[in-house]
């Protein structure tokens, strides 16, 4: 007979070399059991000190998601879904894996407008450039349902296909577009006579920095959507200041998230090239991982 302590023992002994923190490696645990079992945390403890019986059918798929962990497989991956801002979104290798850095970005936007009450001749628009998952756009739609128009962005139809069930997992509109922003980002549609919030989480990881991620982020999650050029880091937000120039107007708010290693890069390019009122923030770990910026057309 098989019970839940020892395969509470099991689990860890399996994944102490991977995973050499031993909360880590508890955290891993319970995600996985409470997707398995259907029920919360404290249940799970309450089992466990109970020893309870586990029947051989769900010990098969505790043991097959243990093998995916084992292999690096991210546990978001393994289970199916990730949490964003406390929403649940469902995520596969085709979408990056939501982040508490992203987290931090959209609380900045939600933080920043909260005290705006745009009426018809101010609506609000926003476009999610690089939306893998939608979980930017969707919870901007979830928080602040007065936002008129959300056009998500991607250039993976396969990730847009992830957006859109997440999309009417929440039962929200978004508008979502297949767009490759380096060929042709002059195509996202651009209407007048709106506030614009320009919100993306490009790609911004150069490949001479591969080697400083962890090994499972590397193997699973998308490279399209982590790696740049060396040579042009860059790139992504020069094509959108670009666009946000050529096919915007009005007043532009802009929302990065960046590679703490460039930060000042970024901040030069964006004064360049006009940009107003530009504030850099650190993350939850004190790296510099998002900026923001206004851009007034004329």
């Amino acid at each position: 007979m098989i019970y839940l302590d020892k395969f509470y023992c099991f689990f860890q002994k399996t994944l102490k070399d991977l995973y050499t923190e031993s909360k880590e490696r508890e955290n891993l645990f319970f995600l996985l059991t409470t997707h398995i079992f259907k029920c919360d945390k404290t249940t799970i403890l309450l089992r466990l000190s109970q020893k309870e019986k586990i029947n051989f059918l769900i010990y098969d798929k505790l043991i097959k998601k243990l093998w995916e962990l084992k292999k690096n497989r991210p546990i978001q991956y393994v289970i199916g879904h990730s949490y964003f801002l406390g929403i649940k979104f469902i995520v596969n290798e085709k979408v990056f894996i939501p982040r508490p850095e992203t987290e931090e970005l959209v609380y900045w936007i939600l933080q920043d407008h909260k005290v705006y009450n745009h009426d018809n001749k101010n609506p609000v628009q926003v476009f999610d450039i690089g939306t893998g998952s939608g979980c930017i756009s969707i919870t901007l739609k979830k928080k602040k349902p007065e936002i008129v128009h959300i056009y998500a962005i991607d250039f993976d139809t396969e990730a847009l296909d992830i957006a859109r069930k997440n999309a009417k997992l929440h039962n929200v509109k978004i508008s979502f577009k297949n767009v490759d922003i380096l060929k042709d980002i002059m195509s996202i549609p651009a209407s007048k006579n709106y506030v614009n919030i320009i919100v993306s989480n490009p790609p911004y990881v150069k490949l001479s920095e591969k080697k400083l991620l962890h090994p499972n982020i590397v193997q699973y999650e998308p490279y399209q959507a982590l790696f740049v050029p060396d040579e042009d880091p860059l790139i992504f937000y020069k094509k959108i200041s670009f666009w946000i120039q050529k096919k915007l107007t009005g007043i532009i708010y802009v929302y990065f998230e960046i590679n703490q290693f460039i930060y000042l890069d970024i901040i030069n390019f964006l004064r360049k090239k006009g940009f107003l009122n530009i504030e850099i923030k650190k993350d939850f770990q004190g790296f510099f991982r998002m900026v923001r910026a206004v851009y007034y057309t004329k």
